[in-house]
Parts: structure tokens; C-alpha cells; sequence
């Protein structure tokens, strides 16, 4: 646990240990009984805290691994969606350059044929571009928002969870 969350939860561990600790050693050295009776009581605490203190342990190493599950689920995630936008891309590029060098080419022959025809090549091959690096611009925009959600609603279930897992343990505490 990191963060200002998990500072809190482990002072609330802390506190909540020594604070029943001391509560213990209070009640039990005020209360009107002999010493053999105290001794039996105090090492009767002790064991209880113990089994408590234990058990807090385990919740906590519990959670500590179901975060780390979660955390691992959503890097995965995260990374196959990127690797199908990088694949997106890597198709429009080549797709963009295969236009380009077939306009390219035309504009070449046309040059040949005449100045007339390759300005009227130039000026269609320019749009083609123009067109072909718009639509491309959308996909590449598009993917790029579609992954930006992905990552925003892996970001928000993973602090949900923990969350939860916080407010299990502060439950926990609280038995």
C-alpha cells in the first residue's frame, strides 16, 4: 500500500494495535484482582492480540495480491490495445506511402507527356494526399481516443478496487 491511502491505513493499524494494547494494560492493572488472576488475564490478552494482529496480516497480504492481480489485468489490457493502435498506424503508413509513390509515378509520365498535364497531375495527386492524410488523421484520432477511454476506465476500475480493498480493511480494523 502507497500513497496517502495507504499511510493512513497503516497509521490506523498502528494505532488501533497500541490503543487496544493500552486499553488492555489499563482495564486489567485497575481492575480490583489478584495478581495471579491479572497475570492469567494479561497473558489471555496478549494471546488475543497476537491471533488479531495475525489475522490483519492476512487480510492485508491478501489485498496487497488482489491489487497486484488487478494492477497486472489492466497493464495487460493497456497493452494490447496500444499494440493494435501502433498496428493501425504502421497500416495507414504504408497504405499512405503506397498512394503517394503511385501518384508520384503518374506525376512523373505526365511530366513527360507534357508541362499542361503535370501541373493537372501535381494539383490531383496533391489532393489524393490531401484526402488520403485526412482520413488517416481521423483513424489515427480515432484510436488514439478509443485507447485514452480504455486506459481512463482501466485507471478508474483499478482505483474502485482499491478503494474497496481499502474500505475492507478499515472494515476489518473496525471488527
Amino acid at each position: 500500500m502507497s500513497g496517502k491511502d495507504g499511510i493512513n491505513v497503516k497509521d490506523l493499524l498502528i494505532g488501533g494495535l497500541i490503543g487496544g494494547i493500552v486499553g488492555s494494560v489499563t482495564a486489567l492493572l485497575l481492575a480490583p484482582k489478584s495478581g495471579k488472576e491479572l497475570r492469567g488475564d494479561l497473558n489471555e490478552h496478549v494471546d488475543v492480540m497476537k491471533e488479531k494482529g495475525a489475522q490483519w496480516k492476512d487480510v492485508a497480504y491478501e489485498k496487497g495480491i488482489e491489487i497486484g492481480n488487478v494492477a497486472k489485468d489492466k497493464k495487460d489490457a493497456i497493452i494490447d490495445s496500444t499494440s493494435g493502435f501502433v498496428e493501425v498506424v504502421r497500416d495507414k503508413s504504408g497504405q499512405l506511402y503506397d498512394t503517394v509513390s503511385k501518384q508520384a509515378k503518374s506525376v512523373k509520365e505526365t511530366a513527360v507527356a507534357g508541362t499542361e498535364a503535370t501541373k493537372e497531375a501535381a494539383k490531383k495527386a496533391a489532393e489524393t494526399f490531401k484526402s488520403e492524410a485526412k482520413d488517416t488523421e481521423k483513424e489515427l484520432k480515432d484510436a488514439a481516443d478509443k485507447t485514452k477511454e480504455e486506459v481512463k476506465d482501466a485507471s478508474k476500475t483499478a482505483k474502485d478496487k482499491t478503494e474497496k480493498i481499502v474500505d475492507d480493511a478499515k472494515k476489518e480494523l473496525k471488527k
